[in-house]
Order: C-alpha cells, then structure tokens, then sequence
C-alpha cells in the first residue's frame, strides 16, 4: 500500500497493479458460461483487470466478439481464461485468443503446458489459477507470470485445500512472483486479509455475479445469490458426472446446495448410468430453476446482499480494504 500526497486517495499499490497498471488489486475471474466481455470490460474500465472464460461451446467467433466487446468499451488490460484440461475439445477459442492479441490469459486446473508456452510465445502474460502445491511448480516452472491460489471456499470449480494456507504457503515460496489469493472474499475486510498474508491482490468470481453486467448469469441465479447466507453452498462432483468431461480426480465443483444437489450427491454410479436423462433434465431447468439446475457460487455470497453495478462492486472492495489497512489495530 503507497500513499500519495495529503489529501489524494490512498491506493492499493502491490506487483500486480503494477504489472497491468491498474488501479485496483483486483482481477475479475474468467468464469466460463458465466462471463463475457461486458462484464470484463466493466472491471477494466473500473480499474481492475476484467477478464472472461474462453472456454465455451459457442466457439473462436464468440471468444473474438467479447474481445471486440472489450476493446468498443476500454483501452484498458483484460484477460482470456481457459479450463486447461478441456482444451483440446476447443482449442480453436485458445488459438482465437491469441490472434487477437490478448494481453493475459489465464490457464487453470492441471498442467499449464503446452498452452502457457504458446500464450507467452504470442506476447501475452500468463496468469495460472492453482490449487495445489504440485499445480503450482508446475506453473513456475513452465514461466508464469502470475500465480492464484484458489481455495475450495471459491464458487465453481476448485480444488480441496483452504485458500489462506495455500495462499501462505505460495506466496512465502515463490517470492519472485505476484500471487492473487480466490475463495471467499467479497469484503474489503476479506481483501485486507489476504494482503496482509502476502497475496498482491484477489481473483473475484462470486462478487461479481450479481451484477448487471453479468449478462451471462440467469437473473434467478443471481437472486439465489443474493439470498445465500455464505453456508448454503457445498463442494460436489454431481453437475460434473452428469457432464461427462474429462475433470482431474481431485477438482469438483461449489455450488448451491439445492434439492437435486442433496438427492444425487454421493450417488456416482447411478449418476453415470442416467447421465442422458439427467443431462437435459438440469440443463431444461438452467434459466428457471435453481432448484434442480448448478448454480456455482462460493461460501461469499453471504456478502452479496443485492444486485450492483460491477463498479460499485470493486470500489467498495478496494476502499473497505484501504480503510481497514490504514486502521491501528484493525
């Protein structure tokens, strides 16, 4: 934290804001099916980095629209994330991120290789979310750029170890690179924690889906959100099973615990067995009922209390945490 001369705002300085020049430590998650460019360029706009998820069945042309989105609304860094272990299934978005010259891309979920080579090949930074000791090697050693340490308190996928013990754990060996903490924070009190456990900034997922600009997210979604109490939330493979996708055995997912949640949980085999059926039964119940369909939300939506502007989201973050690191004793 720097502060500037008497009577200017005192602003959250740390390796990250500076390798992007931003404002704010603060990095809106990728947050594939959930994302876009309207909701990146917001954040970036805001003085965050702003990005969306690239992995998505809507193909390159999609992934080059919300680029187009991004750069009709701000001239200002953003990213591109992609869900490495389904790359191959549609590695044409991958490709079409770099084409348009994507100044970050984000890389999650197993070996960053060989999609980090080739994204720093074609000029980007790369950011790696991990959520392992082991994820994290890897990611130094395949030259990252800039680490996350995301705990299983995130909202959609993760992995099952506590954020703040990865978090120290990452930031006290990799002491070359800036490393942004995910999982649980919403708050400027969450924010101003992290920082003060060495992270240079957070990755936001769940603080930013009730937002307008999320226009991606379902608006019954973005009410179950609101509603949470921060413990209405669990870590389940069910909505994976049922996908079929090639997830690693240690990633699952945090999601609403919901009726079909609770009813299927723990049931793998006859998961598999009914998968078809299942399938169109929560994708039919996707935009109406949160009941039945994934609603991926983290253990902060208890600090999500109503539906925002994604600028108001951050600022508010971002000052909370100021106030709070300026405070004696806070």
């Amino acid at each position: 934290m720097v502060e500037g001369p008497k009577g200017a705002t005192i602003l959250l300085t740390t390796r990250f804001t500076e390798l992007f020049d931003l404002k704010y430590p603060i990095m809106s998650a990728p947050m594939s099916g959930h994302s876009g460019g309207t909701l990146a360029a917001a954040v970036s706009e805001a003085g965050g980095l702003g990005s969306f998820g690239g992995t998505d069945e809507r193909g390159p042309d999609w992934v080059r629209e919300q680029i187009e989105i991004i750069r009709g609304r701000t001239d200002r860094p953003f990213a591109v994330g992609f869900i490495t272990p389904l790359m191959s299934l549609l590695e044409a978005n991958f490709t079409a991120a770099l084409e348009e010259k994507a100044p970050a891309i984000v890389l999650s979920f197993s070996d960053p290789q060989p999609w980090l080579r080739m994204a720093k090949d074609a000029g980007a930074l790369v950011i790696c979310q991990v959520q392992s000791m082991e994820g994290a090697e890897l990611a130094v050693a395949g030259g990252a750029d800039v680490l996350i340490a995301q705990g299983n308190e995130a909202g959609g996928h993760c992995g099952t170890a506590a954020m703040l013990p990865l978090l120290v754990r990452i930031a006290g060996r990799y002491l070359e690179l800036p490393v942004l903490a995910a999982g649980g924070i919403a708050t400027g009190r969450a924010l101003a924690a992290v920082l003060a456990a060495g992270a240079d900034g957070a990755s936001l997922g769940t603080a930013f889906l009730a937002t307008p600009e999320a226009i991606e997210v379902p608006e019954v979604y973005k009410e179950r959100v609101v509603q949470s109490d921060g413990e209405d939330t669990v870590f389940t493979k069910v909505y994976d099973l049922i996908d079929g996708l090639p997830w690693p055995e240690e990633i699952g997912s945090r999601v609403y615990a919901n009726q079909f949640v609770r009813e299927w949980d723990g049931r793998d085999r006859e998961i598999v067995d009914q998968r078809e059926a299942l399938r169109e039964k929560t994708s039919a119940a996707y935009r109406k009922d949160p009941e039945v369909a994934a609603v991926y939300m983290g253990e902060s939506a208890g600090d999500v209390d109503s539906i925002r502007p994604a600028v108001e989201v951050l600022t508010d973050i971002c000052e909370g945490a100021e106030e709070l690191l300026q405070r004696p004793n806070s």
